[in-house]
């Protein structure tokens, strides 16, 4: 039957179906298009965070997985690595899940190394616009065990290995944290710093989830939410500690470093400043004493 023959009700259902199906692929189509221009603009902001590797103070690494591509990492020794099992502080970096580089972290990743005396490894995890969130989070997964397989390869202890996150880095350590239990590796210590906690559940978490210190900057919204989270720990009978800033912004630990302004074409000033720096320093003290603390107890 041709289209002029059939009943025009008929032929009403079928245009109007044919109008949506044309609209559905314009939406589709356009889309496509902004999706592709958000990762490529995603894509050249992570690019201005990127060190020459003559500039860069740490090791670039591959973290070989089977059947899966390599996880890109920057890896700083202590001064006396090699006199014995060290720790290690695996550095996640922030960035609203879409951004941030692990060469951000590199002044503040040498840093830690030398004054906290451990193996630092700064992990360059997938962004969220190019694999879901879940992949990143494996991705870390697979780089812990990867170094407590290769511990006497690297002079590392394995019951000694921290998981440190800012922003959205700390959700991907504490997601990451609840996927090693799965694999039935626990980590000594986890540290979030100003955590993005939505999406992150306390029932996924396991009775002996590692001890967990939350830094938290008081003129931060981001910190102030994340409280409703450390509550829900401590109901559950979890191990949580808070170490609370209340002048500190949001990002002013890892911010006050050389590398970072390098991202952003705004002013950084309220971020990046001698008080926020203090701050900062002070936070990462009281932090090391902590992770030290924890490894102790960890033995």
């Amino acid at each position: 039957m041709k289209f002029r023959e059939l009943p025009n009700q008929w032929k009403k259902k079928i245009v109007v179906l044919s109008s949506i199906s044309v609209l559905f692929l314009i939406l589709l189509v356009s889309f496509n298009v902004f999706l592709y221009g958000l990762r490529a603009e995603n894509a050249k902001q992570r690019e201005k965070l990127v060190k020459k590797d003559s500039d860069l103070i740490g090791e670039r690494i591959d973290i070989q997985r089977e059947g899966k591509p390599a996880v890109k990492a920057n890896l700083y020794l202590p001064d006396n690595w090699g006199d014995g099992r060290l720790p290690v502080v695996f550095n996640i970096h922030g960035g609203g899940f879409v951004g941030g580089d692990a060469d951000a972290l590199d002044t503040q990743s040498d840093r830690l190394a030398k004054e906290w005396n451990a193996v630092v490894v700064s992990i360059n995890y997938t962004k969220a616009d190019v694999k879901p969130i879940a992949y990143g989070s494996e991705e870390i997964r697979d780089a812990v065990l990867y170094f407590a397989k290769h511990a006497e390869t690297y002079g590392v202890d394995p019951a000694k290995f921290t998981l440190m996150g800012y922003s959205a880095g700390a959700y991907y350590a504490a997601d990451s944290t609840r996927l090693l239990q799965k694999e039935g590796f626990r980590m000594a210590s986890l540290v979030l710093c100003y955590p993005w906690t939505t999406g992150l559940k306390v029932d996924k978490l396991a009775k002996d989830f590692p001890p967990a210190l939350f830094v938290l900057a008081g003129k931060d919204p981001i910190s102030q939410k994340a409280k409703s989270f450390v509550k829900a720990m401590e109901s559950a009978g979890l191990d949580v500690e808070v170490l609370e800033y209340k002048n500190a912004v949001h990002s002013f630990i890892e911010s006050n470093n050389p590398e970072g302004s390098m991202e952003s074409s705004v002013d950084m000033s309220e971020v990046i400043n001698p008080e926020q720096k203090s701050l900062a320093r002070e936070a990462e003290a009281a932090i090391g004493q902590w992770v030290k603390r924890r490894a102790s107890e960890a033995q």
